[in-house]
């Protein structure tokens, strides 16, 4: 049996991921061994039949000793751009010299992570991974699945699905959220207003949460892995899903467009919306079309559309007149 281990993976977007694979897993004719590296125990997560292997990413030679028997290490550490890059550079590390054939860093955005101050410590990390896989012959790649479709679920009053329920989701809105804290990006769903990044007509990648841990699960079977595993849900642009938003709530939006002049003056002067704008402005740019590489290699995988998404939570919640109020757009 393939040992897969998974790090970062005891909250948010990285224990959605977990839970959707040993939900697959637990159907499945070749299952894998899931191992979790935590730092600290997670009983609750012993016992949905998970291995717990506390680590300490400063020592090397525990951190070595938790990975002898793995085969395939996934990461989905987040946090600062220091965190993201020293847990991840230390796993690389130990990853190398346990003989770990598979190594996939906390990638699960756009093409790129240059032109994004939070994600220069994902690039410093992938930059590394690359070497080793020329030294060594370690099989990395990147796993890109364009913007959270997730990102649309803040503030609906729809139910617990049984998904939900299975995963331990208190609301529906948490349900939906699928391991992402609420947020407002670009669209502001209860609001009714949308601060799009130019005039909203770039094509982007929306990938439902779930979605892609269950793509990621599939790749696990590939034979090579290539550098790149692009995933999509669907391909819309703002305008796009802003036409889909509307029919769905019965109302208009309150809609800006932002001239790439203005997101980076506004990138340069609020460092609280440094992240926000140099995003926007990256999917101008084309940040968000990620190719579809494993929607290719498993056609009977079919991630939600937007439209369906949409219609699953938003459908009949009442909302009230459009009003751009208080700025609530991501921080």
């Amino acid at each position: 049996m393939v040992t897969v281990a998974l790090a970062g993976a005891a909250s948010g977007f990285g224990l959605t991921m977990l839970r959707t694979f040993l939900h697959i897993n637990s159907k499945s004719t070749t299952p894998y061994k899931f191992v979790l590296l935590s730092r600290s125990d997670k009983p609750e997560l012993a016992a949905l039949g998970i291995e717990v292997r506390p680590v300490d990413y400063t020592d090397h030679v525990q951190l070595v000793a938790c990975l002898t028997d793995v085969h395939t290490v996934l990461s989905v550490i987040g946090g600062s751009v220091e965190a993201i890059k020293d847990a991840q550079l230390a796993l690389l590390a130990a990853a190398q010299e346990a003989g770990v054939k598979r190594f996939a860093p906390s990638e699960y955005a756009g093409t790129s992570n240059d032109t994004i101050d939070l994600y220069h410590g994902k690039a410093e990390v992938w930059t590394a991974a690359k070497a080793v896989a020329q030294k060594t012959g370690m099989e990395v790649t990147s796993f890109q699945c364009g913007i959270f479709m997730s990102t649309f679920a803040t503030g609906t009053t729809k139910p617990v699905t049984e998904v939900g329920k299975r995963e331990g989701a208190k609301t529906g809105e948490e349900d939906a959220l699928a391991g992402l804290r609420p947020w407002n990006f670009v669209v502001n769903m209860r609001a009714g207003t949308a601060d799009l990044p130019g005039d909203g007509t770039a094509p982007i990648v929306f990938t439902e949460t779930r979605d892609i841990a269950t793509f990621v699960y599939h790749a696990l079977s590939l034979e090579q892995w290539p550098e790149v595993m692009g995933m999509r849900g669907d391909v819309k642009s703002y305008r796009d899903v802003l036409c889909i938003i509307e029919r769905v709530q019965g109302r208009g939006f309150l809609v800006k467009e932002n001239s790439m002049d203005e997101m980076r003056a506004r990138a340069a002067g609020d460092s609280g919306k440094v992240f926000y704008n140099q995003v926007r402005i990256a999917l101008v740019e084309g940040w968000g079309e990620v190719p579809d590489t494993l929607n290719r290699a498993f056609p009977d995988v079919k991630p939600v559309t937007c439209v369906e998404f949409m219609e699953k939570w938003w459908q009949g919640v009442e909302v009230g007149e459009a009003s751009w109020g208080e700025d609530r757009s991501f921080m």
